[in-house]
C-alpha cells in the first residue's frame, strides 16, 4: 500500500474519545429501555406499561441527542437532569417492578461520561428524587416501593463506580494525547493545502492573488500587502520601490494619508493579522471599502496560515541541515581522518619509495576531501543571520578567500527593507554553490562577487577569471539546483562566458536593481 494511501486510511478509521463515549452512554440507555421491555412483557404489563415507557424513551433519547451537541464540552447538568426526570416517572407511576432497570442507567450513564464524583452526585439525585416522589403519594406503599427501588439504585451506583474506574484511564490518555492529536489533525490538513497545486501555501503567491482581487474590487493602481511578523513587525510580501512610504500609511491617520490611499486590515479570529495599503483609488466610498473588506477577509486566514507554514518549514529546513552537519562531522569526516592517520603509518613504517610516493598522493587526496567537507559543514550551517544577505555573503566570501587563497572582490550594496528570508535565504545558496563551483573547478585566481538589493529588485553576480567551461556535467545537479532556487524565488539565472576568460554567474530577478552611490549597507572591498 502507498504511504498516500496509507495516510487517507489511518485519517478515516480513528473515532475520538468523545464520540466513542457518546455511544457507550447511548448503548446503556438502549440496554436499560430493552431491559425494562422484556421485563414488562415477562410480567404481563407491557400494555399498562407503554406510556411510561415511552416517555422514559423520549427522555433518553432527548438526553442522548443533548450529549451528542455537546460531547465535546465537560456538562453534568445533563446527567443530573436525568437523575431527577427518570426515577420521579417510574416511582410516580408504581412502575418499579417492570422498569427497574431505568432506575440504574443515569448513574452508568454519569459513570462511563464523567466519572466518580458525578457518579456520586447523580445516586444521591436520584434518591432524593425517589424519596421526594414516595413522600408526595401518601396512598401508595412507600416501603413496598422503596424495596423494589434501593436494589436497581444500588446496582447502578455499582455499575457506574465500575465504569468511572474503567473510563478513568481512557479519559487521562486522551487529554494526554489531545495536543498532539490536535496537532496530526493540523499537520496532516497543512500536508493536503501544501501539495494541493494551483493554491498551496506559498505566501507570495497569495499576495499576488490577494493583490489582483484588491485591485479588481476597488480599481486602484497598486496594491501592497503587508504582514505582522511575530516581533510585530510589518513585512512586504509583494515589496515594490516604496515600500517605506506605503507602510507610514498603516501609522498614520486616515485624514493624514496620502489621497487616493487606503488601509484595509486582514482580520484574523482574535487579531489583525496583516494590512492591504491601496492607492490609486479616485474616490474612496463606504461600499468600495465593504467590497475590499470582503476580499480582505476571504484572504487573511489563508495569508496567515501560509506565512506561518513557511516559518515551520524554515526552521524544519534548518534544523535538518544542521542535523546533517553534525553527522557528516562526526561521522564522515571522522572516518576519513582516520584513513588519513592509517596512510601516514604506510609512508612511516614503508621503505619502498613507490608506496611511500603512492601514501603521500593518497594523503594529499584524503585533505582535499577532509577540507572538501568542511566546506560542506560550513555551507550547511551559514544563514542569513540579520535579515541581509549582503554581511552573511561577505562572511562567506571571507572564508572562502581564506581557505583557499582566491583574491576575492566584493561589491555589496543592499538597502530598502530586508528581502523576504526564502528569498535571502535561496540567493545565500545561489551565491555559495556558484562560489564553490569556483573554488573546485574553475583554478581561478580572482573571484568577483557583486550583489544589488534595494528590498524588491535583486541583482547578483559571481564572476570569475577561471579556465570557464562551466556548463552542465554528467551526474553533476549544481546548475541545475541554482535554476530551481532562482525560479523558487522567481528571479532567473543565466551562466555565460567572461569576456577575457573564465565564467559570469548572474541572478536577477524582473527589474534589476541600479544601485546609486553608497547605502547604509552598501561597500566594496577586496579580500585576500
Amino acid at each position: 500500500m502507498s504511504r498516500s494511501r496509507m495516510r487517507d486510511a489511518d485519517e478515516s478509521t480513528p473515532v475520538s474519545t468523545a464520540v466513542s463515549t457518546w455511544r457507550a452512554t447511548t448503548a446503556v440507555r438502549v440496554f436499560a429501555v430493552a431491559l425494562s421491555i422484556g421485563a414488562t412483557i415477562s410480567d404481563g404489563t407491557v400494555v399498562a406499561s407503554a406510556p411510561v415507557l415511552v416517555v422514559v424513551f423520549l427522555v433518553a433519547m432527548v438526553m442522548s441527542l443533548l450529549e451528542w451537541k455537546s460531547r465535546d464540552l465537560p456538562t453534568h447538568w445533563y446527567a443530573v437532569a436525568e437523575a431527577i426526570v427518570v426515577p420521579t416517572v417510574v416511582v410516580a407511576t408504581e412502575s418499579t417492578v417492570g422498569l427497574g432497570a431505568c432506575l440504574a442507567f443515569p448513574a452508568v450513564v454519569a459513570g462511563v461520561r464523567h466519572g466518580l464524583v458525578t457518579t456520586l452526585n447523580v445516586t444521591l439525585v436520584a434518591g432524593l428524587a425517589t424519596a421526594a416522589t414516595l413522600a408526595a403519594n401518601p396512598d401508595g406503599d412507600a416501603a413496598e416501593q422503596a424495596v423494589s427501588v434501593l436494589p436497581w439504585l444500588a446496582i447502578g451506583l455499582g455499575v457506574g463506580l465500575l465504569a468511572s474506574w474503567q473510563s478513568r484511564g481512557s479519559r487521562d490518555l486522551a487529554a494526554r494525547q489531545a495536543p498532539y492529536a490536535a496537532a496530526h489533525q493540523l499537520m496532516a490538513r497543512i500536508h493536503q493545502l501544501a501539495t494541493s497545486g494551483t493554491v498551496g501555501l506559498d505566501s507570495a503567491s497569495l499576495a499576488t492573488e490577494l493583490e489582483a482581487a484588491m485591485l479588481k474590487a476597488t480599481a486602484g493602481a497598486r496594491c501592497t500587502v503587508f504582514v505582522v511578523d511575530h516581533d510585530h513587525d510589518l513585512r512586504a510580501l509583494n515589496p515594490g520601490t516604496d515600500v517605506e512610504r506605503l507602510q507610514q500609511e498603516i501609522v498614520v491617520q486616515q485624514s493624514d494619508r496620502t489621497p487616493g490611499a487606503a488601509v484595509v486590515p486582514l482580520r484574523g479570529a482574535q487579531q489583525v493579522l496583516g494590512y492591504c495599503v491601496v492607492v490609486g483609488v479616485p474616490r474612496w466610498t463606504d461600499e468600495l471599502d465593504e467590497r475590499a473588506r470582503e476580499v480582505a477577509d476571504d484572504f487573511a486566514l489563508r495569508l496567515d496560515t501560509a506565512v506561518l507554514f513557511e516559518d515551520v518549514r524554515s526552521l524544519a529546513t534548518s534544523e535538518e541541515r544542521n542535523r546533517i552537519a553534525r553527522d557528516m562531522h562526526d561521522g564522515v569526516a571522522q572516518e576519513i581522518v582516520g584513513l588519513g592517520y592509517i596512510v601516514d603509518e604506510i609512508e612511516s613504517i614503508s621503505d619502498q619509495e613507490q608506496t611511500r610516493e603512492l601514501a603521500s598522493t593518497l594523503r594529499a587526496e584524503i585533505t582535499r576531501l577532509v577540507s572538501e567537507i568542511r566546506f560542506s559543514i560550513f555551507d550547511l550551517r551559514h544563514q542569513v543571520t540579520d535579515g541581509r544577505v549582503s554581511s552573511s555573503l561577505a562572511d562567506y566570501a571571507r572564508e572562502v578567500s581564506h581557505a583557499s587563497g582566491l583574491q576575492v572582490h566584493l561589491s555589496l550594496a543592499e538597502s530598502g527593507p530586508p528581502l523576504p528570508p526564502r528569498t535571502a535565504t535561496e540567493v545565500l545558496r545561489v551565491a555559495q554553490e556558484a562560489i564553490g563551483n569556483v573554488r573546485k573547478h574553475a583554478r581561478a585566481k580572482n573571484l568577483w562577487v557583486t550583489f544589488d538589493s534595494d528590498g524588491t529588485a535583486l541583482r547578483l553576480e559571481v564572476t570569475d577569471d577561471g579556465v570557464g567551461n562551466a556548463g552542465p556535467r554528467e551526474h553533476h545537479w549544481g546548475l541545475q539546483t541554482m535554476r530551481e532556487r532562482a525560479e523558487g524565488v522567481g528571479a532567473r539565472l543565466e551562466v555565460i562566458p567572461r569576456r577575457d576568460g573564465g565564467t559570469v554567474v548572474s541572478l536577477r530577478s524582473t527589474s534589476t536593481v541600479t544601485p546609486e552611490g553608497e547605502t547604509a549597507h552598501g561597500h566594496h572591498r577586496a579580500t585576500g
